[in-house]
């Protein structure tokens, strides 16, 4: 307990002489803080800086005017950093209460316009005269607004800037602060006088740091309140020019006029830019031919010079200096006057842009331009804007070009003393002076073109936006009915045909849209459908009229509907008016190919039709080719079908059926002999197994009477005789001849049996 009292004490001890120290390093802080708001917390009743302050801040200003005054002039060679950090501290001070007396000044002019402006937007409720409202009022109060607008960014943008700035000037203040407490501290216990002198002008140059930031910290506080102030006042502008607008554009008339008088300006406008242009086009050609005689004396000055003796080089060399200087001027006025004209030529296209803008805008307030055709000037609109403000900032980078280029003029003249140097540099200056005027101009021109665009496009936007759903449903159906009639005429190709009119051949192009296509498609859709209608009345027809067999009427209706559409397909390509010749596409290589390929198509056709023609076989002819043995049932444009024992459908091209070996079974008769083999055993009675074979073939259902059955003894040896039975059968779908075959065999073997004869 002792020893924490005796440690107690001896702190107390340390730290007394450092009281008064202390209480000197407190009074820059407290300055420091009254700095920092740049007056005393209480204000006047009307919220203005009250009188004390500006009174102290301008005591403060002459007290430190007083103290750079004092300090006087500094000596010719002086070398001590203290003094001169002094002096411009003091400066800056000086400099600094300036700045926050101006602040102040601006911040009580400023009050009363915000209050004024707050008063007039509580106060208004409604213009004076009725509506309806002029267009050119809503258009006045659109640009005031975004004006406004445009100002209030950059109110807001300097006052960022401000805030950043007093954020950085406080950490400087506490930086200066600290090292205020560290001077003070440095000087505690410092006997040597030269020591404690020196010291002490460290801290009082630190304490002059510490003033100066405080300083500048209420003097940005004082300029941000300014700041607010003014954006408060920008804010109030434009809430009320917003409101005095959407009042003014609810009734809004463009009366004849008003149009009227556009059109007279617009004409004014027209012809004026047209006389300049005659004149700019003038100029163009003069300064072109100055250009190319400067260019030309140069030259010929270059070559006499080359050549001549008496002529001394200096002369020789300041005439061609000269003449290097003239072409240059004259180059550069050569291209001013280019400028001119094209800057001219821009701004009569935006003229025209802002003709049909106003046709477009007084046609839809007199509500004769339909939403569509709104829509698509809207678009066109659009697009103009687009192109507008890409000269816009085409003309913004030439000028910051041009300034650069004056820049390096002047400069030039500043390191030039001689009078032709200089009288040729003011030359090339009024050049780019000139040059700088037409980009202004051009670039206010398009500023202008962009307003009225923007302003018309705020009005179509506000009345999209006013539509009812039914509207916009209608005029949704109008659109894509409007889209769809657009589609139906894109031209897809163009092929040329030759047209005759009044008896003269004239070879022009045609157009194949994609109407005619979907017209096309359409009518061989419905007529594919008639065509087959037709066929089959066609084969009706022939199996009642001409007693024509089934399988026939349907050849006959097939080749009449492959007859019939091909008159379709011509028929539609003359009705859409598309000519055969649009199919020459198909040429060359294409051709090539489609022609080895329909090769064997067209050759199975012919071939189909020939078969029809000769009739080498016919539709239930029972045929044979390539091993495949059945009836026919169709005989197609391209291939028939053969129907086998086993039910099984076969495709054969018709050209087989005529290139290669064909079997008609039933070409001429249906009437087929057959034959079956008979072994008895030897020592048989050969006449009455003769005799008992015959009366069995000439039993059975299916083997025909006339020409009747007949056995052969075939063969005989001393094991077996060997009977031939020969019978005929009339060929038939509903007859199988093996089955027949094996019902024979099996009233022998009964037979046989019967009759005790042995078979082998």
């Amino acid at each position: 307990m002792k020893l924490v009292l005796v440690l107690a004490f001896l702190i107390g001890l340390s730290q007394a002489p450092t009281l008064p120290m202390a209480a000197s390093a407190a009074s820059p802080e407290k300055e420091t803080q009254s700095d920092s708001t740049g007056h005393s917390p209480t204000r006047s009743a009307d919220g203005s800086a009250p009188e004390s302050s500006v009174s102290d801040l301008q005591s403060k200003q002459a007290a430190a005017d007083k103290a750079l005054s004092e300090l006087g002039p500094a000596p010719l060679g002086t070398t001590d950093p203290r003094l001169i950090e002094r002096r411009s501290l003091l400066q800056q001070l000086v400099q600094i209460y300036g700045q926050h007396l101006d602040a102040l000044r601006k911040l009580d002019l400023m009050r009363p316009r915000v209050r004024e402006i707050e008063r007039q937007s509580k106060e208004w409720d409604g213009f004076q005269t009725p509506p309806p409202y002029s267009i050119m009022m809503v258009d006045e109060l659109r640009d005031e607004a975004r004006s406004m607008a445009l100002t209030a960014q950059g109110v807001r943008i300097r006052l960022n800037m401000i805030e950043g700035m007093a954020e950085i000037t406080q950490r400087h203040l506490k930086a200066a602060q600290e090292q205020v407490r560290q001077a003070s501290e440095r000087l505690e216990g410092v006997e040597d006088t030269g020591k404690r002198d020196a010291l002490i002008r460290d801290r009082d140059l630190a304490q002059l740091r510490a003033r100066v930031a405080a300083a500048r910290v209420g003097m940005l506080e004082a300029d941000k309140a300014q700041t607010k102030e003014e954006l408060t006042e920008a804010r109030q502008r434009i809430d009320l020019l917003e409101r005095q607008r959407v009042v003014a554009a609810q009734q809004v008339e463009f009366t004849p006029q008003e149009y009227q008088k556009i059109t007279k300006r617009l004409d004014a406008d027209l012809q004026a830019l047209m006389s300049e242009m005659e004149r700019a086009v003038l100029e163009q050609t003069a300064r072109r031919r100055e250009t190319a005689a400067s260019e030309a004396k140069l030259a010929e000055t270059q070559a006499s010079g080359s050549g001549s003796k008496a002529a001394s080089r200096d002369d020789r060399q300041q005439r061609v200096d000269r003449l290097s200087d003239d072409i240059e001027l004259n180059r550069l006025q050569f291209d001013n006057a280019d400028l001119h004209v094209d800057l001219l030529r821009q701004m009569l296209n935006g003229l025209t842009h802002e003709r049909q803008l106003w046709d477009v805008r007084f046609a839809t307030t007199q509500g004769t331009l339909s939403v569509a055709g709104e829509r698509e000037a809207a678009s066109k609109q659009a697009s103009a804007a687009k192109q507008i403000q890409g000269w816009k900032d085409y003309g913004a980078q030439q000028l910051a070009m041009v300034g650069g280029q004056i820049t390096d003029v002047e400069n030039r003249m500043k390191d030039t003393s001689a009078a032709v140097g200089t009288s040729h540099l003011n030359d090339m200056l009024r050049a780019y002076r000139h040059r700088e005027e037409l980009y202004r101009r051009m670039l206010q021109r398009a500023e202008a073109l962009l307003e009225l665009i923007q302003n018309w496009q705020a009005q179509f936007l506000q009345r999209e936006e006013a539509r009812s759903w039914l509207v916009r449903a209608r005029e949704w159906t109008t659109a894509t009915l409007t889209t769809m009639g657009n589609a139906w005429n894109v031209e897809v190709f163009t092929v040329e045909d030759t047209i005759e009119v009044e008896g003269k051949s004239i070879t022009g192009h045609r157009s194949i849209t994609v109407g005619k296509m979907l017209t096309a498609i359409a009518i061989l859709l419905v007529g594919y459908w008639l065509a087959r209608l037709l066929a089959r009345l066609a084969a009706k027809l022939a199996i009642a009229r001409l007693q024509v067999d089934q399988h026939v009427a349907n050849i006959i209706r097939q080749w009449a509907f492959a007859f019939l559409f091909m008159l379709l397909v011509i028929l539609t390509l003359l009705y859409v008016k598309i000519p055969i010749t649009a199919f020459a596409f198909l040429g060359g290589a294409l051709a090539i190919g489609v022609g080895f390929g329909t090769q064997n198509l067209l050759k199975n056709v012919i071939s189909g039709l020939l078969l029809l023609l000769e009739q080498p076989l016919r539709v239930g002819d029972v045929i044979e080719v390539d091993g495949i043995r059945g009836i026919v049932t169709t005989i197609g444009l391209r291939s028939s079908t053969i129907r086998d024992v086993s039910g099984v459908e076969t495709l054969v091209p018709n050209s087989n059926l005529l290139e290669k070996n064909l079997t008609n079974w039933t070409y001429s008769s249906y009437d087929k002999r057959y034959s079956l083999r008979v072994a008895v055993a030897a020592g048989s009675d050969a006449r009455r197994v003769k005799e008992l074979l015959r009366e069995l073939a000439g039993q059975h259902g299916r083997i025909l009477k006339s020409p009747e059955p007949y056995v052969l003894l075939d063969d005989f040896s001393e094991h077996a005789l060997t009977f031939l039975v020969y019978y005929w059968i009339e060929f038939g779908p509903g007859i199988d001849p093996a089955t027949v075959a094996s019902d024979l065999r099996l009233m022998i073997e009964k037979a046989f049996v019967e009759a005790s004869i042995a078979r082998k």
